[in-house]
């Protein structure tokens, strides 16, 4: 917009002398004087505009779906521009995970993205939302009231007449999709409340058996029923303190529930707090996102106070290590401006995180590996080596492994 204005003011200048009838040669030194002005613009401000080598944009795109397994049409839930559009060229432009279907939890609130995510795209099937468009469509279902004073109500009819509160709400008054069907969907508008602060997903235990998510820690080394008898029957969302539901929220359960642990479902570590219910002891990661999973993993004790996530250290070594580009950080004198940095960053706190768990494990000579290949990566002459970065905790590695 800068440029515009120098252009417009030289020919304002030439414009004032050809109208005094100035001679050719004070016009032609106008001109030329002009003509530094881009050129001193461009000599100072070069280097802050270059973006040549750097590929970080297009690779940290590739890595978030690089996160996702290979295998069952996975799902990321995304939010921002830098977590969505690098994905989006990634598919549409370098042809990368055409299996992954991304889904931008702001637009989720408009019905015609609704519609386009119930479509299917490249390889990948639609999401699996089973609602009409016209229980999507614009004003309708924008938001749903938390009533959990009805639960009284509900147990009562359901003592008394048994038979007729399944017939009315289903064998589980409080399981998502019997919420959705006779509540939120329903015909009559005073129905159109969720009457609980605790909402049900019933687990397929064969399905998270053959997922491939990591198990809790207490529950790795059994075999067979007796390990398919230790994953819970039905995890519990509390929904305490949360007065309503958008139709983002309600879009999000529909589609875990759907999914069944048979299509991994995952949410961008880029994605705020706002937008994750209270799934968050649920997570693990694995990356650069969180799967959803079943388990609770603080309360089966995977996750140390103060820590936030379960960490798959097995698939976060092996996308650290050998999924993930680094967008030629390792190039000198590479521009790096400050979004790109905090993303940077990002991944510098991943070698960080995967360090500090193999060094957790004992395994030393892995974790010596992770920070040394940290340091190539994602050198300190092109990222500086700040608190936010990870750095004290890529620091505090290398003493723990006797290396100063």
């Amino acid at each position: 917009a800068f440029a515009i204005w120098i252009g417009m003011g030289a020919a304002g200048c030439c414009d004032m002398l050809r109208r005094k009838q100035a001679k050719i040669l004070p016009v032609g030194l106008l001109m030329l004087l002009c003509l530094f002005v881009p050129i001193q613009m461009a000599s100072q401000t070069w280097d802050d505009h270059d973006r040549s080598n750097r590929y970080t944009c297009r690779d940290f795109g590739a890595n978030y779906l690089m996160t996702l397994p290979d295998k069952g049409n996975p799902i990321i839930f995304c939010n921002g521009d830098n977590d969505t559009f690098p994905l989006w060229y990634n598919q549409d432009t370098e042809e990368v995970r055409r299996d992954v279907r991304i889904c931008n939890l702001s637009y989720a609130q408009t019905d015609w993205y609704i519609y386009q995510q119930q479509c299917p795209l490249y390889d990948a099937p639609g999401l699996p939302i089973s609602w009409d468009q016209n229980q999507y469509q614009e004003g309708k279902n924008e938001y749903v009231a938390v009533r959990p004073e009805l639960k009284k109500q509900i147990e009562a009819l359901y003592q008394k007449h048994p038979e007729e509160a399944r017939d009315s709400f289903g064998n589980d008054p409080y399981e998502i999709k019997n919420i959705l069907k006779y509540w939120v969907f329903a015909e009559k508008q005073e129905f159109h409340v969720i009457p609980t602060d605790t909402i049900n997903i019933y687990i397929d235990k064969d399905a998270v058996l053959r997922s491939g998510m990591m198990l809790p820690e207490a529950i790795r080394h059994l075999k067979g029923e007796e390990l398919r008898d230790a994953i819970p029957d039905k995890l519990s969302i509390s929904l305490k303190n949360i007065r309503l539901l958008t139709k983002v929220d309600l879009l999000m359960l529909e589609i875990l529930a759907n999914c069944n642990w048979e299509r991994p479902l995952y949410m961008a570590i880029s994605v705020g707090n706002s937008s994750k219910l209270k799934f968050d002891d649920y997570f693990v990661q694995e990356g650069l996102a969180f799967r959803f999973t079943p388990f609770n993993y603080k309360e089966w004790g995977d996750v140390e106070e103060g820590n936030g996530y379960a960490i798959d250290t097995e698939k976060l070594y092996e996308n650290v290590m050998n999924r993930y580009k680094y967008g030629g950080l390792d190039t000198p004198g590479l521009y790096l401006d400050e979004t790109t940095l905090r993303i940077c960053y990002s991944h510098r706190r991943l070698f960080a995180q995967l360090a500090k768990e193999l060094v957790k494990q004992g395994d030393d000579i892995r974790a010596r590996k992770v920070l040394e290949y940290a340091g190539q990566a994602i050198p300190a002459y092109n990222v500086p080596e700040v608190y936010e970065s990870g750095s004290y905790d890529i620091a505090t590695a290398y003493a723990s492994i006797g290396e100063t």
